[in-house]
């Protein structure tokens, strides 16, 4: 097999061109994506497929190949000539760590359909699922999809047309495949807990009054928008706008504009940002669900709660006010729930101590609750060693989902307050996963002093005071 000219040959024989296309994006936006958290070296084991799957077939060999140059390697045990089941075992070389699970065989009729679109053998489909999977165990990487309106969202140009023009154009024919589209994508988000956002070269009271006038059978994400950003702003930079306002990375989105010329900006200027090529909506489908972008291996109540349980957040924010919740201290003894925080963390994260935890060192997580006891989840995570009435802090994370409502002061008082702690020494490594670290030592710059590796902090009854004054969270 050989690369000839960015083609993959193998006995004079070139891959299909929609299957390499998918295989790539794939690659480059999900296995490359998550690379970029994560260098640890992958050997999966799937038992059953030996007989059924042909790793000579071409589209094979290219996946398979393009998967082991990213350190995902796959191997192929107990063959069967019939199965419903395969046996998944997971190793982590990199620290010797792994699991298992069973994955099901089964819909095959919509694999089939999407195998025969996108050029790719149904049983490659599966390897990519099965991968996908694998990396969730880790992280999640896509957590928005953030959208044009024009001729991407409904049909026609709102400046230009108006919005009753607009209206009829989705109540006809020529709207009918954005109205599916939309549907495809309020069921997926929905379920998922995945954010949806507009962005948009409109008047931005001018949207909101479109979409408000129209039914919901002919937008059907008006009731789904959990951000709108409408001016005349390059794209790139109302994306990140987005991205803040929804407390995510921007490599954590999706943009999808039907315009070749904002998506080659979006490109330049956002490279972490998946960027879809497509000219009609089914071909935009086909590859959000062939690229496995939105995969999960689960269904879970938290999912869908989840984006309910931002906006409520987000309207006490923009009115100013600090919610009232409890929070609930719970020993980590194992790490475990430490552990995990840290590997999902995006923006408040102290250091990249994440697995190996200093040998004495002891591990902490806060849960969050309403007042009538509803529990909204882990929120924060912390690993530290005590030492008297100092301690050293070797890492600190904030789940996104809970920024500017009081929690980073509520820790530090619990560090002082109920454990006793009157000097904190942080193991601080500066990232780009940290921003909200910054932000914090930026909000009280008098008490924390700035060391090369670490930060220091000195409790004083003046930061205690002030920290005391930003945050209505109450200890459980």
């Amino acid at each position: 097999m050989e690369h000839n000219h960015g083609v993959f040959i193998v006995n004079d024989v070139s891959i299909n061109p929609m299957a390499e296309k998918i295989i790539k994006n794939y690659i480059d936006n999900l296995i490359g994506k998550f690379r970029h958290y994560s260098r640890d070296k992958f050997k999966i084991q799937v038992s059953g497929l030996g007989y059924l799957l042909d790793t000579n077939d071409i589209t094979i060999s290219y996946l398979l190949n393009s998967l082991s140059e990213h350190n995902f390697s796959l191997e192929f045990v107990n063959p069967e000539k019939h199965i419903e089941t395969l046996e998944i075992v997971c190793k982590n070389t990199s620290n010797n760590e792994s699991y298992s699970y069973k994955y099901q065989i089964q819909n095959l009729p919509s694999v089939f359909d999407l195998s025969s679109k996108i050029n790719i053998p149904a049983l490659g489909i599966v390897l990519m699922r099965i991968v996908a999977q694998t990396i969730l165990k880790y992280k999640i990487l896509y957590k928005a999809i953030v959208f044009d309106l024009d001729d991407t969202l409904w049909k026609g140009t709102l400046a230009e047309d108006g919005i009753e023009k607009v209206k009829k154009n989705m109540q006809s024919c020529a709207g009918a495949p954005f109205v599916s589209f939309m549907n495809f994508i309020k069921v997926t988000a929905k379920e998922l807990g995945i954010f949806i956002a507009i962005c948009s070269r409109n008047n931005s009271e001018v949207v909101k009054l479109t979409i408000e006038q129209m039914d919901e059978n002919v937008f059907p994400l008006k009731n789904q928008i959990d951000c709108i950003v409408a001016n005349n702003n390059d794209k790139s930079e109302n994306i990140k706008e987005i991205a803040k306002r929804l407390s995510i990375l921007p490599e954590a989105i999706i943009f999808v504009d039907d315009n070749q010329l904002i998506r080659d900006e979006v490109k330049s200027k956002l490279p972490n940002v998946f960027v879809p090529e497509w000219s009609t909506h089914n071909e935009l489908i086909i590859q959000l669900i062939a690229g496995c972008y939105f995969e999960r291996n689960e269904l879970s109540v938290d999912s869908q709660v989840r984006k309910r349980q931002f906006q409520t957040i987000e309207v006490e924010r923009k009115n100013n006010q600090l919610p009232e919740l409890l929070i609930k201290v719970v020993k980590d003894s194992e790490h475990k729930e430490a552990i995990r925080l840290y590997a999902k963390s995006n923006q408040f994260k102290l250091s990249q101590i994440n697995r190996n935890i200093i040998g004495s060192a002891k591990s902490i997580y806060f849960e969050i609750y309403r007042q009538n006891g509803e529990n909204l989840g882990i929120c924060s995570a912390m690993t530290y060693s005590q030492f008297g009435d100092q301690c050293t802090i070797y890492n600190w994370a904030i789940s996104c989902r809970f920024f500017e409502i009081g929690l980073e002061e509520l820790v530090l008082l619990y560090l002082h307050q109920n454990i006793g702690i009157n000097r904190v020494q942080f193991h601080y490594q500066e990232t780009e996963f940290n921003n909200r670290v910054r932000e914090l030592f930026k909000k009280y710059p008098n008490y924390f002093t700035i060391r090369k590796d670490s930060i220091e902090l000195a409790f004083t009854q003046d930061f205690i005071n002030k920290i005391g004054s930003n945050t209505k969270l109450k200890l459980i």
